[in-house]
């Protein structure tokens, strides 16, 4: 392909050639030479380890991989690696065609664990839009009284920013307010979104000034694995796997 299209042209072009997974997701991938161990690292793992009730939770979608994307306004799809710093780089682009989402990432040059936190962050989003507010309520609670007790950091960036604007503007960050829903929703899609990550992949949480402290990271994630749970095999703690026998 030569041609520049545009992330929904390049995904009407080619929606016959998308290769159902499971259920509501597909994915297509193009201009990328990816074996069997790709796949299974780029796609079929990470779909593979979302939860059953996530899985109904979303809607129809399909994940394309291509090497690069361009653009800040109408993405398009390039098989070259543009001329923009790493900074200004265009990893990702979700558009709709007929009800379906389609995810776009560019992965030529891009980390499998970034990628991987791209996808399920977009997963997790999702999740939240289509679910019930009350389901929330419980996670909410963890977060009222983490505030309560004044519990320093959060999972990343955008709930730690979220949570330094509830603070800056409350005496009472706990109270029911529109800048607590605003820290609740982006505390609880970054929460999941390493939930979700967690569970595909052994990952490492890596400390710092803004982190927030690892027992209270646990009681939100116990929470999520209790109400979320995950599919047959599939554990989020360490402690939760079963010793291997030897005969």
């Amino acid at each position: 392909m030569t041609e520049r299209l545009t992330v929904k042209a390049f995904a009407e072009r080619f929606r016959k050639e998308m290769v159902p997974l499971s259920g509501k997701i597909s994915f297509y991938s193009a201009g990328l030479r990816l074996n069997e161990e790709d796949e299974k690292e780029l796609i079929y793992d990470p779909v593979g380890s979302l939860p059953p009730m996530v899985r109904e939770l979303l809607p129809d979608m399909s994940i394309v991989l291509v090497p690069h994307l361009e653009g800040s306004g109408e993405v398009t799809v390039v098989m070259n690696p543009p001329k923009q710093a790493d900074e200004d780089r265009v990893w990702q682009s979700e558009t709709q065609i007929d009800g379906n989402i389609v995810l776009t990432f560019a992965v030529q040059g891009c980390d499998s664990g970034e990628y991987h936190y791209r996808l399920f962050r977009s997963i997790a989003s999702k999740v939240l839009e289509r679910s019930e507010p009350k389901f929330w309520a419980g996670f909410e609670d963890i977060l009222r009284d983490e505030l309560k007790r004044r519990i320093h950091g959060e999972v990343d960036e955008e709930s730690w920013r979220a949570k330094e604007e509830l603070l800056a503007g409350t005496t009472s960050p706990w109270r029911d307010s529109k800048l607590f829903r605003a820290y609740a929703r982006v505390a609880i899609v970054d929460s999941l979104t390493l939930y979700l990550h967690g569970l595909c992949c052994d990952i490492d949480v890596d400390p710092g000034p803004r982190q927030i402290q690892s027992r209270e990271m646990r009681k939100r994630l116990v929470w999520l694995n209790e109400k979320i749970g995950a599919p047959e095999g599939y554990v989020i703690f360490p402690e939760q796997k079963k010793p291997v026998s030897i005969t």
